[in-house]
């Protein structure tokens, strides 16, 4: 009898492969054909190995591959300021009036730069997908450097807000005017004409009693009109979900589904303040939770205790995770909020089973695909989705001995396995490095561009804990 034979212009074989789909299939030893940009074939590598002819053929050599990961949640241009750690003066939330905002200082090709060593470090770390927060004063730069680097960013309209909440730095490009936030809502959208572009575009509020109940209404509605997510902050902070209840008069979550602007295609950040009577309008909304651990913890919020980001995922409520900005979290590192979101969900409730790998590895891919509005395209490797995945290697001592390997990748080796990522089928990173662009341009580009940045900001220098001997 003679065996068929396929194209494909890649084919992984010989994976431990994690697919993700509905079924939450893993194969032993599987395999995946892609044939322009779309996966085509899944399945044991016996069968989907001998039908294929490909251009590539790469060998996963056993170790583990898996949909890439989403970070639903990040500010991708402030890379440029991450030496603003809480414990030093913040130059977004300076104490001093006078002070001018980042965001009126920073010029396009210092964004570029940021965005772009950003783009870089999520690729490294297999994120191939984020979900912008809406603070790049200059889109067109963040997506140049998206697309340089071949990842996939959803960016949001910068700065739409309407009311004044306290924790908003004044932002001269950006003022408090009505009907700038109106006609602005949804300059992001032009973005989606290009169904196969790597840049995509969503409807984005500030968030934190900062929008009118028209302007609650406006958004949720154009990004539903659109087939798009509505992205925004909610709840980060005691101080601003006081300013959140004062504004609605009564707690937010309840007083947004009680006017109709809470929904399905609603994905807030943060969440950390949640109270007994919002549980219900969340669950019943089916909107999406972005669980953010280290932006709680390192500016000691206190999610890790009051959040209630574990108990909703139980109740079937889809929780996703983003890292946040470089000032307010550790690194561009899903797979660090992974093991975050683990470790502190167990030890605040004192339940070893209420979060496993396989959860949070649920919240990384298709729940996080979700949360994008993206899960017909992205977040698990199925036929006829997009080929974004991340192919790991086991030579590290973290990875052995390789008895449960999404166990492993989740609590063990963690991003230091990522030997390749791909996204469209096109390999991204190989070997752990970017086949895009030049790493070390990038990393001085980025030095020059803190230091332009730090002579700029009315803040007091910086000066180290432990002064180096020249």
């Amino acid at each position: 009898m003679e065996l068929l034979s396929y194209e494909a212009d890649v084919v992984v074989r010989n994976a431990y492969l994690v697919t993700m789909d509905p079924e939450r299939r893993v194969f032993q030893s599987g395999a995946l054909a892609v044939k322009n940009g779309r996966i085509i074939s899944i399945g044991p590598d016996r069968e989907i190995g001998v039908q294929f002819e490909s251009v590539r053929t790469i060998d996963a050599a056993g170790a583990a591959v898996h949909p890439g990961f989403i970070d639903n949640h990040n500010h991708l241009c402030l890379h440029n300021m991450r030496w603003a750690y809480p414990e030093i003066p913040d130059p977004i939330h300076s104490p001093d009036p006078s002070a001018k905002s980042y965001w009126d200082i920073c010029a396009d090709e210092v964004e570029y730069a940021g965005s772009k060593l950003a783009s870089l470090e999520m690729a490294r770390n297999g994120t191939t997908c984020f979900l912008e927060a809406g603070t790049l004063t200059t889109p067109d730069a963040g997506a140049k450097a998206i697309e340089d680097v071949g990842i996939r960013g959803v960016l949001g309209d910068p700065f739409i807000f309407d009311v004044h909440e306290e924790s908003v730095p004044v932002i001269e490009r950006y003022p408090l005017d009505t009907q700038r936030a109106f006609n602005s809502l949804g300059s992001e959208l032009k973005r989606n004409r290009d169904p196969d572009g790597l840049v995509r575009g969503h409807v984005n509020l500030r968030g934190m009693a900062s929008a009118s109940k028209d302007l609650e209404l406006a958004a949720v509605t154009l990004a539903q009109e659109h087939g798009v997510v509505l992205n925004q902050h909610q709840s980060y902070h005691p101080n601003d979900t006081s300013s959140d209840d004062r504004l609605r008069g009564s707690h937010p979550l309840v007083y947004l589904w009680e006017i109709g602007a809470l929904r399905q295609n609603c994905t807030f950040a943060h969440m950390n303040i949640i109270r007994d009577d919002e549980i219900d309008p969340i669950a019943d909304s089916s909107m999406s939770v972005v669980w953010c651990p280290a932006a709680s913890m390192l500016h000691a919020v206190g999610g890790t205790f009051h959040g209630r980001h574990a108990e909703l995922y139980a109740q079937g409520v889809n929780v996703a995770l983003g890292c946040d900005s470089a000032n307010w979290t550790t690194a561009f590192d899903i797979a660090e909020q992974m093991v975050l979101a683990i470790l502190t969900a167990r030890d605040k409730t004192g339940q070893i089973g209420l979060l496993t790998a396989e959860d949070v590895l649920t919240m990384a891919t298709i729940n996080g695909a979700k949360a994008v509005g993206l899960q017909d395209e992205i977040g698990s490797l199925e036929v006829g989705k997009r080929a974004d995945l991340v192919i790991r290697h086991d030579n590290l001592p973290e990875a052995q001995p390789g008895m449960d390997p999404i166990r492993s990748l989740v609590l063990s080796t963690r991003s230091k396995s990522i030997d390749k990522v791909m996204v469209n089928g096109e390999v991204i990173v190989d070997n752990g490095h970017s086949t895009k662009v030049d790493e070390a341009e990038v990393y001085a580009r980025s030095r020059e561009s803190s230091r332009w940045l730090a002579e700029r900001w009315t803040i007091p220098p910086l000066s180290p804990r432990w002064p180096p001997i020249a």
